[in-house]
């Protein structure tokens, strides 16, 4: 695990927060962290702490193995990824439980690979059916699961796109990514998305294909960005085969493109593919709505099954 490698440690690591989304408001965090002042006070406790310069990225709690959990393990607390009411929280009670108790160590690393580590941590417990109780879907078989067709179908949009000039840099959000057959051509591609997907079970299956990269991905509804990235995040979003958009659900559409474009930053390339004009009219309707200046493009060809139709855009100066 990535997060061991950063530390140098061998013990079992837990988060203390259920989920990634949690690590936004860290209630749970809090409450506990809270409870640990409280025994600090009155006893030495080992602690580890996470730093990149002066800011506290994250505070580990050795725990030793009892008769209920039979091997030691370190309680993982971190506010790096929370909103900033609750990070703020976060700071005072690790700037006072370092006063009670020196850290045995202190290890600097960048915001960047921590998050990175945090996302790899949640993607191993899905994947090892931690975060899901009485799983009793099977793994499929590679072959059974993905198209390379579909691969090879996103891989020529980015071939156009390179003669154009549009080819996309910097840091890269995925939105809506099934398994990962469109995040999977990316990586061929040399692009190191951070996919997001709402179904676990999608995420889960790409995951144990080796095909979704754990570090860099999360499950996560496309309709809440902007609740846990902060705005200018990414310098291109992009969403493969998106849909089915219709008049009648067209609103949640409309909210998800909205979102996209309030954590792009300025200038950001902006690409959704469907499989219908009239899906990608909507689309564009509401991203031009909310700023992004582009065009829709026929990529229509025999097959007619992928990537048929596609919004390409950059978001403009407010």
């Amino acid at each position: 695990m990535l997060l061991q490698e950063l530390l140098g440690i061998d013990e079992d690591i837990y988060f203390v927060e259920e989920s990634y989304l949690a690590q936004r408001t860290i209630e749970r965090t809090l409450d506990y962290l809270n409870g640990v002042r409280r025994f600090a006070e009155a006893r030495k406790v080992r602690l580890l702490r996470v730093r990149e310069g002066k800011n506290t990225l994250g505070l580990l709690l050795f725990n030793s193995a009892d008769e209920e959990v039979p091997v030691d393990f370190w309680s993982v607390f971190t506010g790096a990824l929370a909103e900033a009411r609750s990070k703020k929280d976060f700071e005072a009670f690790t700037d006072f439980l370092l006063t009670l108790n020196l850290p045995e160590k202190e290890i600097e690393i960048s915001s960047e690979n921590w998050r990175d580590a945090v996302n790899e941590y949640y993607s191993l417990m899905l994947v090892n059916r931690n975060l899901c109780p009485g799983c009793a879907v099977r793994p499929e078989s590679y072959e059974s699961v993905f198209s390379e067709n579909r691969v090879r179908r996103v891989a020529e949009i980015f071939n156009l796109f390179q003669k154009k000039g549009l080819y996309p840099e910097g840091r890269l959000l995925e939105i809506c990514c099934g398994n990962g057959m469109s995040t999977l051509a990316l990586y061929r591609l040399g692009l190191n998305p951070l996919a997001i997907e709402i179904n676990k079970c999608t995420v889960c299956q790409g995951l144990e294909q080796g095909v979704l990269n754990p570090q860099r991905t999360v499950v996560m509804d496309a309709t809440a960005l902007s609740r846990y990235f902060e705005p200018g995040s990414f310098d291109a979003v992009m969403g493969f085969m998106l849909g089915l958009v219709y008049e009648f659900n067209k609103e949640l559409w409309v909210n998800i493109m909205r979102e996209a474009v309030a954590v792009a930053n300025e200038g950001a390339l902006m690409l959704f593919t469907v499989s219908s004009k009239p899906e990608a009219e909507i689309l564009a309707g509401a991203l031009l709505r909310a700023g992004v200046k582009g065009e829709i493009v026929d990529n229509t060809d025999s097959e007619g099954t992928y990537d048929q139709w596609f919004f390409v855009g950059r978001k403009q100066k407010a």
